[in-house]
Formats: C-alpha cells, sequence, structure tokens
C-alpha cells in the first residue's frame, strides 16, 4: 500500500516503441521527471547535511561498531540535543526552502528515514530509467544513425559553402577588375566625347556644305538667307580663333569662305544700296522703312562692317546722302507751308510809347502792315508755351480753315518735328550703325551731323530772318521759352546732338529782344517832350506798359532774365508819368492822373504770381499811396482850409494859451456851416475823376478820414482851450468866458462828423 501510494507520487510513464505519445502523456512525463529531480536535490542535501554532522560530531571518538553505527542516527534525531546551531546558516535556508523536506517536516517524519525512503525511490526511478533506455534503445540507434547522417549532409554543404565562398571571392575579385576596367573606359570615353566635340566644332565651324554655297549665291536675301549668312559668318569666327594653328583643313577651306565672303559682301551692297535709294522715292515714310527693312537685317550691315569696311563705309555715306537730302526736302517744304500761316505781331512803329499818328502815310491813311493784334499782352499766346500735348501744324488743314498763327508758335511747331525726327535717327543710328558690343557714338554723332546739317541750317536761318525783322518782344521771348523747353525734352530723352542748335537760337534771340525791350525804353524817353495827356483819366501808356510788364514777368525765369531790362523800363515809365502830370494846369488834376495811372498798372499787374512781381507791385504801391496823401490835402484845402491852416497856426504858435477863444470860435463857425455841403463836393468830385470803383473807394475813404482826424484835432484843441480858461475863472479873474455858451453856434461834436462821413463811404461799393 506504502509503496502504490509512492508510486502515485511519483509516478514514470514507460515509454514504448508501439505506442505513440500523447500531449497529456507527454505533459504528465515531463512533470515526474521534474519531481524526480526535485527528489534528488533534496536527498543529495539531506546526506550532506547527516554527513556533515556526524563529521562533526564523531570525528574525533573512537570507533564505534557497525550495531552502534546502524543505531545511532536515529537515536541522534529523537534526541533534543541535536544543535543545529552548528551548521552554518546557508545550509539551513537551502534546507528549508527545498519543498520535499518541507513536506517530511510538516507531517513530523524522520529525517533519516525519510532519506533512505528517498534513496528508495531513486533506485526505483533509476530502474525505470533505465528499463525506459533499454526500451527505446532501437531509437537512439535510429537517433544516432540519422544524426550521422546529417554530419555526412552537413559535412557535404560545408564543402559546398568552401567551394561557393572561393567561387564568391573569385567573382569579387573579377568585379573588382571589371570595375577598373570600366573606370578606366569611362575615362577613356569621356576623353573621346570631349575630343569628338572639338572635333565637331572644328568640323562645323570650316565646313562649307555644297547647300551653304548654293544659298549664298543663288539665294534671295531674306530670312533663309540670313540665316544662311548667320551660317557663314560663324564658320568664319571658327576659322580666324584657329588660325594660328596648323591645321590642313583650314588651309584648304580658306579659299572658298573667302569667296562666300565676297559674294555676301556683293549681294548685300546690292540690297542695302537699292532699299536706301527707295527712301527717295516721293511720299515714302523713312521711318517705316527703317524699321521694316534695315532693322530687320541689321545683321546684313553688321556683316560688312566687320568682313569689309569699305563696302560699309559706302552703304553709310549712301545712307547718310539719302536721308540728308530727305530732311533737308521734307522740313524746307514743310517751313514755307507753316511761313505762309504766319500773321506778322508788332512793327517798329508799335513800340510802347509809339502814337498811332506816327503810323501815317503820305496821304494821311493808316499803312497796315499786318494783321492788327496787341503785341503787348500775351493773353492766349500763353498757351502755345503751357500747352506740351499739342501736336504739330498741319498745313493742309489749316490752309482748308484758313489759320493764322504767330511766330511762336510756328516756331513750336518746326523745332518740335525737328526734335522728333532727330531722336528717332539718332536711335537707329545708335542701334544700326554701331558695332557690337560698343557703339561707335563719336562716328554716329559725326553721321548725323551730316544728316541734319541742312536742316539745322534751314532752321537756324528762319529764326535768324524772324529776329532782325521782328519788333514783338513778347513773341521773341515766348520763342526762348519754347526752346528751353525742346532743350529739357531733348535732355530727357537723351539726345545730345542738338545741344549747339539750341543754344545757337539762344544766341540769336536773345540779343534780339534785349535790343527791342531797349527800343521801348528809348520810345519812353523821347515822349516825354512829345506826349501830353489829355485829360485825367489813366493814359494809354499805362494800359501798353501793364500789359507788357505782366507779360514779361510771366515769361520770366532763371535761363529769360527780364528783371533787369523791366527795372529800367519802370524806373522811365514812372518818370515819364510825373512829367505827363506836369502839364496839367493845377494840382489836383496832376495827383488826378497820377492815381489813375498808377491804380491802373496796379489793376494789370494783380493777375501775376511769378517770381519778381512782388519787386514790381512794391514800386507802384508806393507812387499810388504817395500820390493819394497828396490828393487828400489838396481835395481838403478848399472846404477846410481854414480849419487845417487854423490847426497849424496854433501849431507853430506854441500852443492853445497863445490863441484866444475867438479864434476858435470864428474857426468852429466857418466849419459848422459849411461842413455838410463840402461831404457832398467832396463826393462828387471823387466820383468824377475816379471812374475804378476800388480805386475811388479807396481815394474817398482817406479823404473823409484826414477830416475826422483834423476835425478831432481841432475839438481837442478846443477842450483843452476852454480847460485852461477854466483854471483862470478859479482865481476871481472877472471877464473871462470859460464856455461855448455865448457863441452864436453851437460846434459839431465828432460823433455827427462821423455817422454822416459813414453815409458816403458806401458810394463807390460795388
Amino acid at each position: 500500500m506504502e509503496q502504490k501510494q509512492q508510486q502515485q507520487l511519483i509516478p514514470t510513464p514507460m515509454l514504448s516503441e508501439e505506442m505513440p505519445l500523447t500531449p497529456v502523456q507527454s505533459s504528465s512525463i515531463t512533470r515526474r521527471n521534474s519531481q524526480k529531480r526535485q527528489s534528488l536535490t533534496g536527498l543529495k542535501f539531506l546526506n550532506e547535511l547527516l554527513d556533515d554532522y556526524d563529521h562533526d560530531n564523531y570525528s574525533l571518538s573512537e570507533p564505534v561498531s557497525p550495531k552502534a553505527e546502524h543505531e545511532q542516527p536515529f537515536a541522534l534525531i529523537l534526541q533534543d540535543e541535536l544543535a543545529f546551531e552548528q551548521v552554518g546558516a546557508d545550509r539551513i535556508s537551502e534546507f528549508q526552502e527545498d519543498e520535499f523536506v518541507k513536506q517530511a517536516l510538516a507531517k513530523g517524519m524522520d529525517l533519516r528515514e525519510y532519506a533512505h525512503y528517498i534513496e528508495s525511490e531513486l533506485d526505483i526511478v533509476g530502474q525505470d530509467h533505465e528499463d525506459d533506455y533499454i526500451h527505446q534503445s532501437q531509437a537512439f540507434v535510429d537517433l544516432h544513425g540519422q544524426i550521422k547522417s546529417c554530419d555526412e549532409i552537413l559535412e557535404t554543404m560545408e564543402n559546398l559553402l568552401s567551394i561557393f565562398q572561393n567561387d564568391l571571392g573569385n567573382i569579387s575579385a573579377e568585379i573588382q577588375t571589371l570595375q577598373t576596367k570600366s573606370v578606366s573606359m569611362s575615362i577613356q570615353l569621356k576623353n573621346r566625347m570631349t575630343v569628338e566635340n572639338h572635333l565637331n566644332c572644328l568640323l562645323e565651324g570650316i565646313l562649307v556644305t555644297p547647300q551653304l554655297i548654293r544659298r549664298i549665291y543663288d539665294g534671295e536675301v531674306d530670312d533663309t538667307w540670313l540665316a544662311a549668312l548667320a551660317d557663314l559668318n560663324s564658320k568664319m569666327h571658327h576659322a580666324k580663333s584657329r588660325q594660328g594653328r596648323h591645321i590642313r583643313a583650314l588651309k584648304e577651306v580658306g579659299p572658298e569662305l573667302e569667296r562666300l565672303r565676297i559674294k555676301s559682301v556683293e549681294k548685300i551692297r546690292e540690297f542695302l544700296l537699292t532699299k536706301i535709294k527707295s527712301f527717295r522715292i516721293p511720299n515714302t515714310n523713312v521711318q517705316i522703312m527703317q524699321h521694316s527693312v534695315l532693322l530687320k537685317y541689321k545683321e546684313l550691315n553688321q556683316f560688312v562692317m566687320e568682313r569689309h569696311s569699305d563696302v560699309a563705309t559706302e552703304i553709310r555715306q549712301t545712307y547718310a546722302n539719302t536721308l540728308r537730302w530727305y530732311f533737308s526736302n521734307q522740313f524746307e517744304h514743310y517751313a514755307l507751308g507753316l511761313e505762309r500761316l504766319q500773321y506778322v505781331m508788332g512793327d517798329k512803329y508799335e513800340m510802347l510809347c509809339t502814337d498811332e499818328s506816327a503810323r501815317k502815310g503820305l496821304f494821311g491813311t493808316t499803312k497796315i502792315l499786318h494783321q492788327k493784334a496787341n503785341v503787348f499782352a500775351v493773353s492766349n499766346r500763353l498757351d502755345t508755351l503751357r500747352n506740351n500735348d499739342a501736336g504739330l501744324i498741319l498745313i493742309h488743314v489749316a490752309n482748308e480753315k484758313n489759320m493764322k498763327y504767330p511766330y511762336e508758335a510756328l516756331f513750336r511747331s518746326f523745332n518740335l518735328a525737328l526734335i522728333d525726327n532727330a531722336s528717332s535717327e539718332y536711335l537707329f543710328l545708335i542701334e544700326y550703325f554701331s558695332k557690337i558690343p560698343q557703339p561707335d557714338v563719336e562716328g554716329i554723332q559725326s553721321v548725323f551731323a551730316q544728316i541734319f546739317e541742312p536742316t539745322l541750317k534751314l532752321g537756324l536761318a528762319n529764326v535768324k530772318e524772324y529776329a532782325d525783322s521782328s519788333y514783338d518782344a513778347i513773341g521773341i521771348l515766348l520763342c526762348l521759352r519754347i526752346n528751353h523747353q525742346l532743350a529739357n525734352e531733348l535732355e530727357r530723352r537723351r539726345i545730345p546732338t542738338l545741344d549747339k542748335y539750341r543754344d545757337a537760337i539762344h544766341m540769336v534771340l536773345w540779343p534780339r529782344f534785349q535790343v527791342v525791350v531797349d527800343m521801348h525804353i528809348d520810345s519812353v524817353r523821347k515822349a516825354k517832350t512829345r506826349i501830353k495827356p489829355k485829360n485825367v483819366h489813366p493814359h494809354w501808356i499805362a494800359r501798353r506798359y501793364g500789359e507788357f510788364a505782366s507779360s514779361l514777368l510771366l515769361l520770366h525765369d532763371e535761363q529769360t532774365d527780364v528783371m533787369p531790362r523791366l527795372a529800367l523800363l519802370r524806373l522811365e515809365t514812372s518818370s515819364l508819368f510825373e512829367v505827363m502830370s506836369k502839364t496839367f494846369p493845377d494840382t489836383k488834376s496832376r495827383l488826378i492822373f497820377l492815381i489813375n495811372t498808377f491804380d491802373l498798372v496796379l489793376t494789370l499787374l494783380s493777375d501775376v504770381r511769378t517770381p519778381g512781381v512782388e519787386v514790381e507791385n512794391e514800386h507802384w504801391k508806393t507812387v499810388l499811396h504817395q500820390s493819394i496823401a497828396l490828393f487828400v490835402e489838396e481835395e481838403l484845402d478848399p472846404y477846410f482850409g481854414d480849419l487845417i491852416s487854423f490847426i497849424k497856426m496854433v501849431n507853430i504858435s506854441g500852443g492853445v494859451s497863445k490863441v484866444s477863444l475867438e479864434h476858435f470860435e470864428r474857426a468852429s463857425y466857418n466849419f459848422t456851416n459849411s461842413w455838410r455841403q463840402a461831404l457832398l463836393a467832396i463826393n462828387t468830385s471823387v466820383i468824377q475823376h475816379f471812374s475804378s470803383f476800388k480805386n475811388g473807394t479807396l481815394v474817398l475813404h482817406q479823404v473823409l478820414g484826414q477830416l475826422i482826424v483834423h476835425y478831432t484835432r481841432f475839438n481837442a484843441m478846443l477842450d483843452e482851450k476852454l480847460q485852461q480858461l477854466q483854471a483862470l475863472a478859479v482865481t476871481n479873474v472877472n471877464g473871462v468866458t470859460t464856455s461855448t455858451r455865448g457863441w452864436s453856434h453851437q460846434p459839431v461834436g465828432v460823433q455827427t462828423v462821423m455817422v454822416e462821413v459813414k453815409k458816403f463811404r458806401s458810394n463807390f461799393l460795388p
């Protein structure tokens, strides 16, 4: 029964070749083998522990009998004196942790009996293993055979792998060899391709194909022929760049390239000269021909300039001569057409102080030498200068509408057409006749000068003719300003070729302008002895001067400084007005004439807003205010002369204390009786003599204001006199009058006079 329990604790399955193991049986066998290993471990540990104990207790004692040896361990186990302290702590820990030992101790079993039990179990297990091994011996034999077969196969595989490794080594060496050869071949290929490229360039550069020869010799000059010319030019460049090398092919192809060059130059010359000569056909638009033909085939001229300088010079000279004739002819016809549209502005009889009577003919009739116009006022003539977008004058349109223009409009139209054509032509010359990449500016300017020389002479001659015969200072000054505008436009376009022409025009017009202004000044000087005003109203010379000065100031700028001449003219004219005023018999009329004249000049200058007008206005305002101040005293004298003389007498005598009260009474009486009638008379006089509302209002205000100043001063003196008399009355002086109660009239108050004056101040308001 005990043995059966032991077998249940440690079952030992029997392996059999006839029966294959199921998964359950395999797991059971695995558990039993693990339990057997644990039992062996526990048994081994227990025996070692007991042997250590026996050795420690009995190694020094006497030998005992076998019976004692057999019985002693069990007795020792049962005794309480068993000292486990002598056993090492690590050994005890291992002992206690063993699973079977724990079970034995838990059941209270004797350790030696348990050890013998375990030994017996081990014997059984060992026997089972031996039986299993004997039973499985054939399987081990088969396994051994299989292992041996596997060893043989693995050995064969090892041999194959060794051979494969050797083959791989040989292949690697061959690959390295091939790689070296490939690099070498790649270098050779690159070198050959480089040589091939150079050789291709050389061959393409010098190879003259039959197609190229036929196209150059037999083809018409068009886009296809132009491409062939470019190919030929490229080949000539290649041949020239390798000229120093000893290449046999170059020596053979050289004569053929030379023949092609000569033939190409010949055809280009014929083509370009034909096109250039076509410019002489009437109504030909040169600019369209330049862009559609010459610039389209610009490479033809570039080839000739590079390959045959003599033919290039001939083409350029032919072009210059043709365009010289073309522009000269066109502008000559245009100038003649413009001349027919001109009406003359001014002559030598239309100076600032020249009277119309000087224009009388032999039989007393007026000689009409030109269309009548105001030569002193710029008026709408200034539009020619301000309207920069105005186009050219079309002669056929102007003739159909029977239109006439002043010279400055014709001058602008001619020169605007000139600079437009010159700008276009200069840019064309730069683009067409310049060698790539750097343009020959000096050579281009030389060709330009040759083309436009007669045209520029024509324009300058027209200006000289006009300047020599013109007495129109405003027109000359307008031409100067237009000339400066066109010069600025040329500078903006960066066209330097007309600078001398613009300077020459300035040198013609500016001296003539100064001469004409000097003639006006001289006419003013001469007028001092022969011109007399007919009435006190503004003289026609004042109107002419105001318009003329306003026009000069409007056209004044840094290049045309008119201020020195205008200052001299202003002084002479102001002096003339003073001389003319002295022809009047009375001072009042003289002052009225000057005031009206100066006011008209200032009125005409009031619309000018240019620099320099302040000096002009300041002069005329000064002389106007001086004349008004003198007129005020002159106007008050007939009506309030006694009052003004009395005030002056009091100031001269040394104060009111020196004047008796009777004198004050007499002066006050005269003023009281006549002041209202005097205001009416003054108002009527101003209305009669000053036709300008603004000027008349100013003069009237000045007169009435000065009257109030005088009368206020008189009242202040009267009050001071009365205060002195009152002071004397305090000292009991008998017979001294201290007030105006005893007068035959009552003095008029200042406020009363001011109220009445205000009624007249609005008479000239518009």
